[in-house]
């Protein structure tokens, strides 16, 4: 049987479902640490032109980048920004410059030589989750690319989605692993709505893309400064994915994962078994199908290769899970259709007891939930 197709991400969320929904499924609404990190200033730019300028020009995507030691540098490529820019420090919580701190003025970094256009990244085809700036199409496996020269790929890459870079380049420092060796998150937005993120780090002498994806109106990608990497979107109406990944210190992406959570049974069920699937229509079962939800979570990247783990829950008229052991007893009708359709169906404990030996597997280094 062929796998249904699953529409990205078509229908407008109110608010507050979308916060209520997303925290149930392990992801809130994404934290920056209490502070915003901004890029600074671009040489020729006073403080007050630059206040000026930060409105957001994509409100519909968001990115944010955690922590108190950032360094932004804009560089002289295809954003359009003043050389004379590169090397700019910014201040960490300490007061103190990158700079200062590493004593010295950044000539042998070669993420600075990277920012400034002198120095190229090799595209190594992992961890690229991109779904519209293809990074795995516009680019070459095992080839090296300029800011520049990836930008001009991703704007030739679609005719027909005329894809152009929106703003200057935005460059952080992160530690993915927390292990003390800098990495560097690449933000470039592209019209008409799209981001892309990348992580690139020195391996072997040689810089490398780690890992890229891209961000729209209703996909989030908020990159940490320690290399995790939360998701959140919409896959209809009452349907809310979110998932959660990491970049490790040796920059492997690590994929730990995701759920998409149904809220109110009005309408068809899928039970999924690879690329295969069965339905089932919740009526008849006895449940309050208005009160009633469905988390299917997983912990492989692709569509294809997923073992599904389905639980359902029930929650009141404030959103609040009032579920309870008698709603898992072998007589609920909702458990016994899962059953006929071949599927087993978790409580929230034996959930979270498979996300924690996951994190454990892979390593992750962030909270589960």
């Amino acid at each position: 049987m062929k796998k249904p197709i699953i529409t990205k991400l078509i229908t407008v969320i109110a608010a507050a479902s979308m916060i209520i929904t997303l925290s149930a499924c392990g992801q809130g609404p994404a934290e920056n640490g209490g502070r915003d990190v901004e890029p600074i200033p671009s040489s020729g730019v006073s403080e007050t032109e630059n206040s000026e300028s930060e409105v957001d020009t994509n409100p519909g995507t968001s990115a944010e980048v955690t922590g108190a030691e950032v360094s932004v540098t804009e560089p002289s490529n295809a954003s359009g920004s003043d050389s004379s820019s590169a090397g700019t420090d910014a201040s960490n919580a300490d007061g103190q410059t990158e700079s200062q701190e590493n004593g010295n003025n950044n000539a042998s970094d070669p993420y600075e030589a990277f920012m400034s256009g002198s120095a190229k990244a090799k595209y190594r085809g992992t961890g690229d989750r991109t779904s519209y700036l293809e990074t795995s199409v516009a680019l070459q496996k095992g080839k090296s690319y300029t800011m520049d020269e990836i930008v001009e790929a991703l704007e030739n890459l679609n005719e027909y989605v005329p894809f152009k870079l929106s703003s200057e380049v935005r460059y952080f420092r992160i530690d993915c692993g927390s292990d003390g060796n800098e990495e560097m998150l690449v933000e470039a937005m592209f019209d008409p709505e799209y981001t892309l993120y990348m992580v690139i780090k020195e391996i072997d002498g040689e810089l490398a893309i780690c890992y890229t994806q891209d961000g729209w109106s209703r996909s989030d990608v908020v990159v940490h400064d320690d290399g995790t990497i939360d998701g959140s979107g919409s896959g209809g109406a009452n349907v809310f994915i979110t998932d959660k990944a990491f970049v490790n210190a040796d920059g492997e992406y690590r994929f730990f994962y995701g759920c998409e959570e149904t809220m109110s049974l009005f309408s068809e069920i899928y039970v999924m078994d690879g690329s295969d699937y069965k339905t089932f229509m919740p009526e008849g079962l006895g449940i309050d199908q208005e009160h009633t939800g469905i988390r299917d979570y997983y912990f492989e990247p692709d569509y294809e290769d997923r073992k599904h783990y389905y639980m359902y829950f029930i929650f009141d008229d404030t959103y609040a899970d009032v579920t309870t052991d008698a709603d898992y007893d072998d007589s609920n009708g909702l458990k016994q259709k899962f059953a006929e359709a071949g599927a087993k169906t978790y409580t929230q404990k034996e959930i979270d007891e498979l996300l924690q030996k996951r994190a454990k597997e892979i390593g992750y280094p962030g909270s589960v939930n």
